[in-house]
């Protein structure tokens, strides 16, 4: 029970205000993985000062999040701290594990396409486009798509990006475990985006290792 309570509890310190600077790097990382870059952990820099959130090599990345509307991650460690915490044993915490699955019968992830994603992460991104302006120019947007009632179905089209363009970003992709696809990039983009098609998916195979930091 000791080993579960410290993981909801170090998880939900990895959630906090604090160590946004460590998840920004851990999206980072897994997108550089799942578009095939080999990488060293002490190139994913964080910048003093915005508009880049990580820089790598020639790439200044603004990193963004999309999760449901209602989902707070927080929260919901917080909550397991506590039954974790509270559990006299760990056949009583599958009983009520159990108990709240029969309340709440699972639903299993529905798959989404780029088109449906599409104004969503162009929303995700026009907050900060407006607040850099011209700025944008010299930085590589990056949106995590966080969601754990969708997942990303394979091969889907890109639909017309005029509206991304407009924001203004030197690039523009996305991470969707285990899943990084670019959506456009500029000749002034990092190379290493610039080779890659637009739309063009590529995959991780390793989903357990995709955040995790190396040497």
């Amino acid at each position: 029970m000791k080993n579960l309570y410290n993981h909801a509890r170090e998880t939900r310190e990895f959630f906090s205000n604090k160590t946004k600077p460590e998840r920004e790097r851990a999206v980072c990382r897994a997108f550089l993985r799942t578009i095939g870059v080999t990488f060293k952990e002490c190139e994913l820099i964080a910048p003093a000062v915005e508009p880049a959130d990580v820089a790598f090599r020639t790439a200044r990345f603004q990193i963004r999040e999309l999760l449901e509307p209602e989902r707070r991650r927080g929260d919901d460690w917080k909550k397991k701290e506590q039954n974790y915490s509270e559990a006299e044993s760990l056949e009583k915490l599958e009983e009520e594990k159990i108990k709240e699955l029969l309340l709440e019968p699972y639903s299993p992830p529905k798959p989404v396409n780029i088109e449906t994603l599409f104004p969503k992460i162009v929303e995700a991104l026009s907050e900060k486009s407006r607040k850099y302006g011209t700025g944008c120019k010299n930085i590589d947007a990056l949106v995590y798509v966080n969601r754990e009632d969708l997942y990303l179905k394979p091969d889907s089209n890109i639909p017309n990006i005029a509206k991304l363009q407009s924001q203004g970003w030197r690039s523009v992709s996305f991470l969707f475990p285990p899943y990084g696809v670019v959506l456009y990039s500029t000749v002034k983009a990092p190379d290493f985006l610039n080779s890659i098609k637009p739309g063009q998916y590529m995959k991780w195979s390793d989903i357990e290792t995709l955040f995790s930091a190396g040497s």
